[in-house]
């Protein structure tokens, strides 16, 4: 064993002192660090070991999500066949939106499932309906107001205004 590096009671090799002349990038490509300053080349690691981490963590979600999804598809391919299989009609679907992306599925026996379509309210598209026919009344309600503001019912006609005399006295 050389005198710069030593051996834990886990029997894990590190060095002592001297940060790598080289990182690697690939299964055979390294990056030559030698010619930078020793603090630089620790700084430069630590980065690359941060970022290998970031990578590692965000493979393992990706890892889990995946997972996760194959299991929901084959409990609803089951399902959906067992319930087929008994002589029922059946549309089942599913969405859902992950690290990996949004996965829509609709599956059965039925004219809808065979159609492969989705409907508004399984795709997450919000009804607007309601809103439009509300903005509408309130439209309408303020186009009354405004139209018939300048006759209202409650108001008497004014009496003809008189120009005063001049009286000599």
């Amino acid at each position: 064993m050389d005198n710069d590096e030593r051996t834990s009671g886990n029997d894990v090799t590190t060095e002592s002192t001297d940060a790598p002349t080289s990182v690697p990038l690939g299964p055979k490509t390294n990056m030559d660090l030698s010619w930078l300053p020793e603090e630089e080349r620790r700084t430069l690691l630590k980065e690359y070991t941060n970022g290998m981490l970031d990578i590692s963590r965000k493979a393992q979600e990706l890892h889990v999500d995946v997972g996760a999804l194959q299991n929901t598809l084959h409990t609803l391919a089951s399902t959906t066949k067992e319930v087929s299989e008994d002589g029922n009609a059946v549309t089942v679907s599913h969405t859902q939106t992950t690290s990996i992306g949004r996965t829509e599925v609709i599956m059965g026996n039925t004219n809808q499932a065979q159609s492969g379509k989705l409907s508004k309210s399984q795709t997450g598209e919000r009804d607007w309906t309601p809103y439009y026919v509300i903005g509408g009344l309130i439209a309408v309600v303020l186009i009354a107001a405004l139209v018939g503001g300048g006759k209202s019912c409650s108001r008497q006609p004014s009496a003809p205004t008189r120009r005063p005399t001049l009286r000599q006295g």
